[in-house]
C-alpha cells in the first residue's frame, strides 16, 4: 500500500477515526495492527521478515540487559542481532550482486561458472527497518538506552507504518518514548501535519512524477546528445529529491496527526552552499546512522587526517550499497565519498571573499556557491540512475564529444515543473524554518495553497504512483 492511492485513503482515514476514540493502549495494539496490514497489503509472506527481526532484537536487547557485567555475553546477544539483520538484508538484496560479480571476475580469470540467481521481489523497507531495529540493540549494548519489556511497544516502534518502509531510519531514543507514553495532538500538529502531507503530494504527484516524462525518454535512449544527458540528469536529482523528501513529508505529515514527531529527514539540501552541506540536509536519518554506527566506531574525527579520508570513503560505499545491489550506486556514493574528502582537503586553502555586509554581494556569492555544490552534486544523478556502467561511459562521452545544441523545450518544462518548489524551499531556507509559509499574511498563503492543490489535482501525474525509494 503506498500513499499516493486510493487503498490508502480509505485505509487511513479509518484507522484514525478508531486511533482516536481509543487510549493509549488500544492505541498502540491497533496501530500494530494496522502496521502490519498496511506492509502485509503488499505482500504477506514478508510479514515473516519484518517478525522476525523484531522477535530477535527484543530478545538481543533483553539478553544484554541481563548480562550487563557479562561482556561476553553482551557481545553475544549483541552480534546476535547484527548478524541476524545483516543476514536478512544481505540474502535478499545483496546475494545475487555477489554471486553474479564473482561469477564476472572469475570468468576473467577463465573460469567460467553457472551462478544459482535467487527470483523473487526485494521486500519493501528491508534496508529501512534492519538498520532500525539494529541500532536500538547496539544503543542498548553501549547503555544509551533501557530496553523496553513490552514486545508490542517494541514491535510498533519496528512496524509503525508512515515511516516503515521509506523512514525516516527512526532511533528508538527517540521514537519508542512516544510509543511508550500518552501522545498529545495539538492545534499546530495537525496545521504542519496538513500542510506536511499537502507538500508532500505536491512534491511526488506534480513535480517528481512529471519530471519523470522528461528523465525517461533520456535513459531509455540509445544514444542521447549530451545536453539532453545533463539535462536530464539534473532533473533526476530534483525528481529523487521530491519523490523521497515528500514521502517523507507524508509520513511525518500523518504522524503528527496521530501525536508522534518523527525525525527531519531533509533540510532543503539542494540549497545547500557545500557539498558537506548537502550530507547535513540529504537523508539526514541514514547519514547519521552511518555517522553514529560506523565512521565514529572506525575512529571518527580522532584518527589520522588520512584514515578519516578512508573512513569518509568507506561510509559511502556503504551509503551507495545501502541504495542498491549495483555498481552504479557504489560509483555514486563513492564519488560523493570523494567530493566530501577533496571540500575538506580544499576548503582551508580558499580565500574568504570581502562583501558578506553588503546585501547584494552576500547573495550573489551564496547564489554561485549553491549553484556550483549543486551541479557537483546533481551530477552524481548519472550514476545513481543508469542501468549499468557501460551506460555511465557511454554518457559521459556523449557528454564530451556528442554534446548536441540546446533544447528549449526540454528545459522549459524542466523549469515550470520545479520552479514552485524552489521559491517555497528558498522562503524556508532564508527563515531556517519549514513552516514558514505560516509567517506569511493569509492572502498570499492562500495563493500559495491554491497553486499547490491546482498543481496536484489538475497538473498532477497520477499514472506513475510507486516511490522510487521502495526499492531500496
Amino acid at each position: 500500500m503506498i500513499f499516493n492511492s486510493i487503498d490508502f485513503l480509505l485505509f487511513f482515514p479509518t484507522i484514525y477515526a478508531i486511533y482516536l476514540f481509543s487510549n493509549r493502549k488500544a492505541q498502540n495494539i491497533f496501530l500494530l495492527v494496522a502496521s502490519y496490514f498496511f506492509y502485509g497489503y503488499w505482500d504477506y509472506r514478508y510479514l515473516s521478515l519484518l517478525f522476525i527481526s523484531t522477535v530477535v532484537d527484543y530478545i538481543a536487547s533483553l539478553g544484554i540487559e541481563r548480562n550487563s557485567e557479562n561482556v561476553f555475553k553482551k557481545k553475544l546477544y549483541l552480534t546476535l542481532s547484527i548478524l541476524c539483520n545483516l543476514g536478512i538484508l544481505g540474502f535478499f538484496k545483496y546475494y545475487n550482486f555477489f554471486i553474479s560479480s564473482a561469477a564476472d571476475a572469475l570468468s576473467v580469470l577463465g573460469l567460467h561458472t553457472n551462478p544459482v540467481l535467487l527470483k523473487f521481489a526485494l521486500p519493501l523497507g528491508i534496508s529501512f527497518y534492519t538498520f532500525q531495529t539494529m541500532s536500538y540493540s547496539i544503543d542498548v549494548y553501549r547503555g544509551q538506552l533501557k530496553p523496553t519489556k513490552n514486545f508490542l511497544d517494541f514491535a510498533l516502534f519496528v512496524s509503525f507504518f508512515p515511516q516503515l518502509v521509506a523512514g525516516p531510519i527512526e532511533r528508538a531514543t527517540r521514537l519508542l518514548p512516544q510509543v511508550l507514553e500518552d501522545r498529545k495532538i495539538t492545534m499546530a500538529m495537525l496545521k504542519q501535519g496538513g500542510f506536511l502531507v499537502l507538500l508532500g503530494f505536491f512534491k511526488k504527484i506534480y513535480v517528481a512524477d512529471n519530471l519523470s516524462y522528461i528523465i525517461d525518454p533520456v535513459f531509455v535512449a540509445e544514444s542521447p546528445s549530451g545536453f539532453q544527458i545533463l539535462t536530464a540528469t539534473y532533473a533526476f536529482m530534483f525528481q529523487i529529491y521530491c519523490d523521497f523528501s515528500g514521502y517523507s513529508d507524508i509520513a511525518r505529515g500523518i504522524s503528527k496527526f496521530m501525536g508522534f514527531e518523527l525525525m527531519l529527514n531533509f533540510r532543503q539540501p539542494i540549497l545547500s552552499v557545500n557539498i558537506i552541506e548537502v550530507w547535513k540536509s540529504w537523508h539526514i536519518s541514514l547519514t547519521s546512522w552511518l555517522r553514529d554506527y560506523l565512521y565514529i566506531p572506525l575512529g571518527g574525527n580522532k584518527v589520522s587526517e588520512f584514515r578519516q579520508h578512508i573512513n569518509n570513503i568507506i561510509i559511502f560505499f556503504a551509503s551507495g550499497l545501502w541504495h542498491g545491489a549495483a555498481w552504479t550506486y557504489i560509483f555514486w556514493g563513492v564519488y560523493n565519498g570523494i567530493l566530501t574528502s577533496l571540500h575538506k582537503i580544499i576548503h582551508p586553502y580558499i580565500p574568504v571573499l570581502p562583501g558578506d555586509n553588503i546585501k547584494v554581494v552576500y547573495v550573489f556569492k551564496t547564489t554561485v556557491k549553491i549553484v556550483f555544490t549543486a551541479s557537483l552534486f546533481g551530477f552524481s544523478g548519472m550514476f545513481f540512475r543508469c542501468q549499468n556502467l557501460e551506460q555511465i561511459f557511454h554518457f559521459l562521452s556523449n557528454i564530451v564529444f556528442a554534446f548536441g545544441s540546446f533544447d528549449g523545450d526540454m528545459m522549459v518544462k524542466f523549469v515550470r515543473l520545479v520552479l514552485v518548489l524552489l521559491l517555497i524551499e528558498i522562503h524556508q531556507y532564508a527563515n531556517k524554518d519549514e513552516f514558514s509559509i505560516f509567517k506569511l499574511h493569509t492572502s498570499l498563503r492562500v495563493a500559495i495553497y491554491f497553486v499547490v492543490f491546482y498543481s496536484i489535482i489538475i497538473l498532477g501525474n497520477f499514472n506513475k504512483n510507486e516511490f522510487i525509494y521502495f526499492v531500496f
